[in-house]
């Protein structure tokens, strides 16, 4: 998976965000700059992070002196600074959030520039957290990709919808790698922990949005539809009820040629908000090899942020860890 999740300011230097409530021309030369507030809070995390930018003619710009207020049910929890640079051509805003999240709670954040010319808010519900992960089912079974026959691991997870509710969720299937590695610059040997975010999802009804396929499909092209990179869905098709999800990846540790120590999946199953649904279905689009700017229409990003662009999201999450071994 590439790395849209953690940088989605990078998206606003070449795509228009439109609001949810108002549509923006696609052209951004005639707009003065707005603020971009960029984040997706998870609740179950001890740390967060926003990223901060301006719109610009060409392509987004950096802000150099801006502070954002975090307040959690009406109450003020954090006044922020940006975080000093990572690297000398760094000059990304960003903020560190602490604040603790719970289910119910009314997030609002609010962004402004140092100079008094923008200010910039979003505000969300964290959604509930799904009960809990009911059982994963795992078998070694020959999958064919590209004319090739491999083994990949199957994934069958089975999980409860919330009751009477329109819900959106997210899958991540995160394979960590641990591998001991010899480090030249230090010259010692240095353990790390690497994570694959890729997982096949073709054959499931609700990851495909109504449109299973098989390798011979992808094979022939008949099925040109984006992937679901991301592993968005909604409750269209088991509202209220239980639901059994199947994908498959590779578990083995392809690529390290180094001392693998340990090879774990981890599955998350996050509770996400309406506005990040659409919007991660938006990168599924723009980043698969069926979107072509050329001939199909511009995209219309969602946005909830008021006074300017961007997203605000939340979410919560449970989990189950499989131990593969080395």
């Amino acid at each position: 998976m590439k790395n849209y999740i953690y940088y989605l300011s990078i998206l606003f230097a070449t795509l228009l965000v439109a609001s949810c409530e108002n549509e923006l021309p696609f052209n951004l030369k005639e707009n003065p700059p707005k603020l971009v507030i960029n984040a997706l809070l998870n609740a179950d995390s001890l740390t967060n992070t926003l990223y901060l930018n301006l719109t610009g003619r060409e392509s987004t710009t950096n802000v150099k002196e801006a502070a954002i207020e975090v307040r959690v049910n009406g109450k003020l929890t954090e006044s922020l600074r940006p975080l000093p640079p990572q690297t000398d051509n760094d000059n990304q805003c960003r903020f560190k959030l602490t604040s603790h999240f719970n289910p119910g709670d009314a997030i609002r954040i609010d962004a402004f520039t140092d100079d008094g010319e923008h200010h910039a808010w979003a505000e969300v519900i964290v959604p509930k957290r799904l009960e809990k992960i009911i059982n994963i089912d795992t078998l070694t079974v020959p999958i064919t990709q590209s004319g090739y026959t491999q083994n990949y691991l199957r994934y069958r997870i089975t999980f409860k919808d919330h009751s009477n509710e329109n819900n959106f969720y997210r899958l991540i299937v995160d394979k960590q790698i641990t591998a001991t590695q010899y480090n030249d610059e230090k010259g010692e040997w240095v353990t790390q922990t690497h994570h694959d975010y890729q997982f096949i999802a073709r054959e499931d009804i609700v990851l495909t949005d109504g449109q299973p396929s098989t390798g011979d499909d992808e094979d022939s092209g008949l099925f040109d539809t984006a992937k679901n990179l991301y592993g968005v869905f909604d409750n269209t098709r088991f509202r209220n009820d239980s639901y059994t999800m199947t994908v498959y990846n590779r578990a083995d540790p392809l690529g390290y040629s180094s001392y693998v120590d340990n090879v774990q999946v981890v599955i998350r199953l996050s509770s996400i908000t309406e506005t990040e649904f659409y919007y991660l279905k938006a990168l599924n689009l723009i980043d698969s090899d069926a979107y072509d700017e050329t001939f199909n229409e511009p995209i219309k990003f969602p946005s909830n942020v008021h006074g300017g662009t961007g997203i605000l999201g939340v979410s919560t999450e449970v989990s189950q860890t499989i131990h593969i071994g080395k």
